[in-house]
């Protein structure tokens, strides 16, 4: 009834010689591909740390600015909004080793500032900018971006590339009036 006829262009000889070149571009393509994107990942969680260590910062440094505030009371502030990235800041004069996050408050109050820090004091940190004046209070927040391991905070993702995170540090610092 019906027939079927095939044309040269319905089948053209080159199609066959294509599916070759295909792989070759999908073998040249993937490594590019999966480095954009465990680039673009790892970038995501990122954004989440800096921005939850910066809101971190800032409430804390209005609780420090508060009449009647102590350090424990700003430091467990600052362990609440740390808490959504996993990380521990142990409320206590600094410590080797004591959990992942490093506190720094300086009162401007009479000089030489009054410095007090909480949590990890092996953890380098150095709050950089001008020091309070007797009317402010500063507060920064130290942490290490991935641990020996490279797994925590933040996923070394792209070590395998070349690209590594281990050995760098977030350093957020906020300044407020004393109130």
């Amino acid at each position: 009834m019906f027939r079927f006829k095939t044309n040269q262009r319905d089948n053209p000889v080159g199609a066959r010689r294509r599916t070759g070149s295909v792989i070759l571009e999908f073998i040249l393509a993937f490594p590019i591909i999966l480095i954009l994107s465990l680039a673009i990942i790892e970038f995501g969680f990122f954004a989440l740390l800096q921005q939850t260590t910066t809101a971190a910062t800032i409430e804390g440094s209005r609780e420090a600015a508060q009449v009647g505030s102590t350090s424990l009371t700003v430091g467990n502030l600052i362990q609440e909004y740390l808490a959504i990235n996993s990380l521990t800041l142990i409320v206590a004069p600094a410590a080797p080793g004591a959990g992942d996050v490093l506190v720094v408050i300086q009162e401007g109050g009479d000089l030489p500032a009054q410095t007090t820090s909480l949590g990890n004091s092996s953890i380098p940190c150095t709050p950089v900018g001008p020091a309070p004046s007797p009317a402010e209070v500063k507060v920064t927040v130290c942490l290490n971006l991935t641990d020996t391991n490279g797994t925590f905070p933040l996923p070394n993702l792209l070590s395998s590339f070349g690209f590594t995170l281990s050995g760098k540090q977030l350093e957020i610092s906020a300044m407020t009036g004393l109130e």
